[in-house]
């Protein structure tokens, strides 16, 4: 039997009711997300480890509930991954209605600890800029988990006047939206140029979780032929892209 996921994309309006006690798992525990993220690098993402220990009460973070009749075995068993809201040191409220745990109710107080945080429902206030923003990505920062070596603001592929983020290699692949959420899991360290919001940034160093990109001053891309015509290129690309 193979491990099922279900997940809850939104927490949901907890009860009026009051918190409860602490609910003991019983049947049931929660997903290891470090052990997950170690497994698996290059799909499975987790916030970085100090903002999982400085959780604020009130966000959202998303929990795996996992269980089943052989979920003690590798490979086997049920999880199904709910928002919980945190209401102090150490532990939270239920924020979904379990669709298979019938162990859990939305509301129910539980414990957790960092290890646990598998997403944070970040808001766009505290990361600068739109999460859901969908940015034209070349498939290769996709299919070979590489940092791009470019994050240029440019012109929309898709509206003539507005503006997009470019995240390019240096030899180019077949371009793909993602959004920014999806692609700031993988590369933390685009957070800075996207909260600038715009400008050429170049991959100054570093890997996936250490990767980070410096900003290309005006002057620099005047005396550059190369960043000039990168920018020329951007925008017949993208008239191209809208057809």
């Amino acid at each position: 039997m193979a491990t099922m996921v279900t997940a809850h994309n939104r927490p949901e309006e907890l009860p009026d009711a009051p918190a409860g006690d602490v609910v003991e798992p019983v049947g049931w525990w929660l997903q290891d997300g470090e052990a997950l993220n170690a497994s698996y690098p290059r799909s499975f993402f987790i916030p970085p480890r100090e903002r999982r220990e400085a959780l604020r009460e009130g966000e959202c973070v998303r929990l795996g509930f996992e269980y089943g009749p052989h979920a003690d075995r590798e490979g086997e068993g049920h999880v199904e991954r709910m928002w919980v809201e945190v209401a102090g040191p150490g532990r939270g409220r239920l924020r979904n209605t379990p669709f298979r745990l019938t162990a859990l109710a939305i509301g129910d107080v539980v414990e957790l600890a960092p290890e646990h945080v598998l997403a944070i429902d970040y808001t766009d206030e505290e990361l600068g800029y739109p999460q859901e923003e969908v940015a034209v990505v070349d498939d290769t920062v996709i299919r070979a988990d590489r940092a791009p070596e470019v994050v240029v603001r440019g012109p929309s592929p898709d509206v003539a006047g507005e503006q997009a983020w470019w995240l390019l290699t240096r030899e180019g692949s077949e371009p793909r939206p993602e959004t920014l959420a999806a692609i700031t899991d993988r590369f933390p360290g685009l957070g800075e140029p996207l909260e600038a919001g715009t400008g050429l940034w170049e991959l100054a160093g570093g890997e996936r979780e250490t990767a980070r990109w410096r900003r290309v001053s005006d002057a620099e891309v005047e005396a550059d032929e190369g960043r000039r015509g990168l920018l020329e290129w951007l925008d017949e690309a993208a008239r191209s892209m809208r057809g």
